[in-house]
């Protein structure tokens, strides 16, 4: 898909990203953040959330950074700071370029 698609479901991909940071925010409370093993879990529940998503709607490098964009501002607006927002997504953003979008 692609560009075209990438635009075409900016609306989708910004609602997703925010519901994968609200729901990322409710299973990692702030006191268990600190927590490697905790973070380590969640974050692969992330990770594959935003790959079947990616895959499902065929998303390209626009869509895919359009989704890491808007999961690191739900994060924010989940109380989270702009720093660790900032490390997730970046870890994020690696893992999903690391995956084959097929």
């Amino acid at each position: 898909m692609g560009l075209i698609s990438d635009i075409m479901a900016r609306g989708k991909i910004a609602a997703q990203g925010k519901e994968m940071a609200r729901q990322f925010a409710q299973r990692l409370t702030k006191e268990r953040s600190s927590e490697a093993k905790h973070l380590a879990a969640e974050f692969n529940i992330l990770a594959g959330q935003a790959i079947g998503f990616r895959r499902q709607t065929g998303l390209g490098v626009l869509g895919t950074s359009q989704l890491v964009n808007s999961f690191q501002w739900g994060l924010i607006e989940e109380g989270w700071s702009r720093e660790f927002a900032k490390d997730i997504g970046n870890q994020l953003a690696v893992k999903l370029a690391g995956t084959s979008t097929g």
